[in-house]
């Protein structure tokens, strides 16, 4: 459901909190915000599978997601994302699969950005993407931390 005045309001303010849009400039902010869809998910509800690519930014606006990862054949809850926070933007922004299964852990709302639309607001404000893309991997070390390094090289003596 496209979002009403009120709530366009309070989702420009949202995005400008959430550090995936740190940086950004205002209107294409609002251009998102006119693409945004609100949505109400109930208890339970699958976002994203693991290895999905699903071209679809979540912004959590209530409630709280789970954040699931299968580790040595066990499901293993990694995270709790709770609003408002984001989810989804590896496979929205980079085409790449999700990296964990994300549930509802409650009843919650949602604005829902598609990729599609995603591009057209960067097609129009194309210097959205470098912040975007920098932030994302901002995110990304808070969230799950730094790469390893790779193991040392075995000693061929």
């Amino acid at each position: 459901m496209k979002l009403s005045a009120v709530q366009e309001l309070g989702a420009l303010n949202l995005l400008k909190g959430l550090p995936l849009f740190a940086a950004c400039p205002e209107a294409p902010l609002q251009a998102i915000v006119r693409f945004l869809d609100a949505k109400e998910v109930s208890s339970g509800k699958v976002f994203l599978m693991d290895q999905e690519i699903a071209r679809t930014l979540y912004i959590l606006v209530k409630g709280s997601v789970g954040v699931w990862k299968r580790i040595g054949g066990e499901k293993k809850q990694l995270a709790t994302l709770k609003a408002p926070d984001f989810f989804g933007e590896r496979s929205m922004l980079e085409e790449a699969p999700a990296s964990a299964l994300v549930k509802s852990e409650g009843a919650c709302q949602v604005y829902v950005l598609e990729r599609s639309q995603f591009d057209l607001v960067a097609a129009q404000f194309p210097g959205i993407l470098e912040p975007i893309r920098k932030n994302m991997a901002d995110v990304r070390l808070k969230r799950i931390g730094p790469t390893p390094p790779p193991p040392p090289a075995a000693d061929p003596s």
